[in-house]
């Protein structure tokens, strides 16, 4: 009876699912209200022993082959390190969505504590062939680890708090980068140089990291039948044309995706910049990125606090151009250290900020018999940007002879580039944040039973055609876009229609009859979850007029709603409330016709 519950328990159940079956403890205990957190601590000691490992490998070889070998040295460890993501992470998405994610972790760290073992062991032998070997099969652990690791927090957590647990997991990837390369350094320099026995310290946290998750809750397998394809390639192409069927998952995943190029390329120009730039020593150059893992670390943080409830894919875009504009800054600051320690902080940030929408949409909204492919195929894009960055910067450098600075510059623009082309296809989202934080505080906004049903176009008039109306709108919902029939073309309307949700309909030889182009748009806006709203203002300020043709076909759209915006605007000066720091009261109501 006993070896019969035992088979029915699982040899890689959870620790706390055991207990539970046996009697011992009972449901919902902490372990259960804090799983996330037992996820949390296992990934914080893969990473730690991911960079410790990493490391010790190349203090030792630096040590025992000169100085000379040691660009030779990184460059195998760089190769060697990314490597497995590339070829295995595809498999590993597959084995997510087929198995159950929590049992994948725990053997998952029970390879990572006999890796460590053999690691140590190779250290001691002061084998080249094994510590290389080694080191690829570490982070062959860590790339079949990342599927489970991330598509199992939907599975964690209630839809409303993947943001949150998003944040925590990515501040605390950044905290054991830094904790494993500071550990690899002190312990060496503590211990004389005895790199064996800092390993073993690396298996003791590996130990850790498994018994925690012992504790993460039991979950169940999917119901994919997805086989490993060698081919992965072609694999990684169909997730991604999976992931264009459900709006903005494709552009989450290259953002996603994006992070990690920025983020090497960043690395590899830091320390010859503050050389170049400031005169500093390769070591001194390397803590300015440790002061940017820090400021990811807590910019992740705050990016899960601020998104709250959803995915905020705004914060995510105007982060991003918060970040370009930074990494243009390196250049013309040039020479002096506290603004470019600033900027440095502030990337760091910023990047944390960049990264956890994007991530926490991904999860979220990832077919769930496909999360783990999904997540799979988004981190081999992500580790392919690591690749391209050493070529970038090679290019940069060695063939075109730019400095550090210049490199920064030409990357901050390409980046601003690339942001411009995601908040074109996010442009609800970026607005409706961009207005929350420029714009609506200089207001007393209230809004009335504003109509956002879903799969539902809008015939909306207004009083008159204010455009500072519509961007206070937008701050309720970032999936409404709105639609204006003109007959001229000026230049703003360009700008708008790229990174707004006013949309302008012209008046063309290829399209006259402006209504049936509007019924087009509606239906990609309602295919993209967006809120359609045609927009009629009673004073218009264009020549287009409506005709009767025009409102017998807004009729005939199945569902169409007829709805009127009234307006009251009270100026600081006729407001009696004492109120010292007054703002203009806009009160906003809808009646449906």
């Amino acid at each position: 009876m006993f070896e019969k519950k035992l088979h029915r328990i699982g040899f890689f159940q959870s620790l706390a699912t055991m207990l539970e079956k046996m009697g011992i403890v009972k449901p919902n205990k902490v372990y259960h209200r804090h799983s996330i957190w037992c996820l949390n601590i296992a990934q914080f000691c893969g990473v730690i022993n991911d960079n410790l490992f990493k490391y010790l490998i190349v203090f030792l070889f630096i040590d025992l082959k000169g100085a000379t070998s040691s660009s030779a040295i990184l460059s195998i460890v760089g190769i060697v390190y990314v490597l497995p993501f590339l070829l295995f992470s595809m498999a590993a998405g597959v084995l997510a969505d087929r198995f159950s994610k929590q049992r994948m972790i725990i053997l998952l760290k029970v390879t990572e504590v006999l890796i460590m073992l053999l690691g140590a062991l190779a250290l001691f032998f002061q084998s080249d062939l094994a510590s290389y070997s080694l080191m690829f099969l570490l982070s062959m652990q860590s790339a079949f680890f990342g599927p489970p690791k991330y598509s199992i927090i939907p599975e964690l957590v209630p839809k409303e708090k993947i943001s949150k647990a998003n944040g925590i997991i990515t501040s605390f990837t950044y905290f054991g980068i830094i904790m494993g390369t500071f550990l690899a350094t002190s312990l060496s320099q503590a211990s004389g140089k005895n790199y064996t026995l800092v390993a073993i310290i690396g298996v003791g946290i590996a130990i850790i990291g498994l018994a925690f998750s012992l504790f993460i809750p039991h979950t169940e397998p999917k119901s994919s039948t997805e086989k490993i394809n060698p081919f992965f390639v072609i694999e990684i192409f169909n997730n991604l044309k999976l992931a264009s069927k459900t709006p903005f998952l494709l552009t989450t995943i290259f953002g996603s995706a994006s992070f990690l190029f920025i983020g090497a390329y960043f690395q590899l120009n830091i320390i010859p910049y503050a050389m170049d730039s400031l005169g500093f020593s390769q070591e001194a150059g390397g803590h300015l990125f440790l002061s940017t893992s820090i400021g990811i670390a807590v910019g992740s943080a705050l990016a899960g606090k601020m998104c709250r409830d959803r995915p905020e894919l705004g914060m995510a875009t105007l982060s991003g151009v918060g970040l370009s504009i930074l990494l243009m800054s390196l250049f013309f600051f040039d020479g002096l250290f506290i603004p470019i320690f600033i900027a440095i902080l502030g990337i760091g940030l910023l990047g944390g900020i960049y990264i956890v929408p994007f991530d926490s949409f991904i999860q979220r909204y990832s077919p769930e018999n496909k999360r783990g492919q999904v997540v799979a195929a988004s981190n081999f894009l992500s580790f392919c940007g690591v690749l391209v960055a050493p070529i970038l910067l090679y290019v940069f450098t060695d063939i075109l002879g730019y400095s550090p600075a210049q490199g920064f510059l030409i990357m901050g623009v390409l980046i601003l580039f690339s942001v411009g082309i995601m908040i074109m296809s996010l442009r609800g989202f970026f607005f409706s944040t961009f207005s929350k934080l420029f714009i609506k505080p200089f207001y007393n906004l209230v809004l009335d039973d504003v109509p956002v049903e879903k799969g539902t176009t809008y015939v909306m008039t207004v009083p008159k055609m204010s455009k500072l109306y519509l961007f206070l709108l937008a701050t309720y919902n970032p999936r409404m876009e709105f639609f204006f029939p003109k007959s001229k073309k000026k230049y703003l309307d360009v700008f708008l229609n790229w990174f707004s949700p006013i949309q302008y309909l012209y008046v063309r030889k290829k399209h006259p009859n402006i209504m049936d182009l509007f019924q087009k748009k509606a239906k990609k806006a309602i295919w993209s979850k967006r809120v359609p709203y045609l927009v009629i203002p009673n004073e218009p300020d264009d020549k287009y007029q409506y005709s009767k043709k025009d409102l017998y076909t807004l009729k005939k759209m199945k569902p169409c709603r007829f709805i009127a915006m009234h307006v009251e605007v009270t100026p600081r000066h006729d407001q009696l409330d004492k109120k010292h720091l007054k703002r203009t009261r806009i009160h906003m109501r809808f009646n449906l016709h």
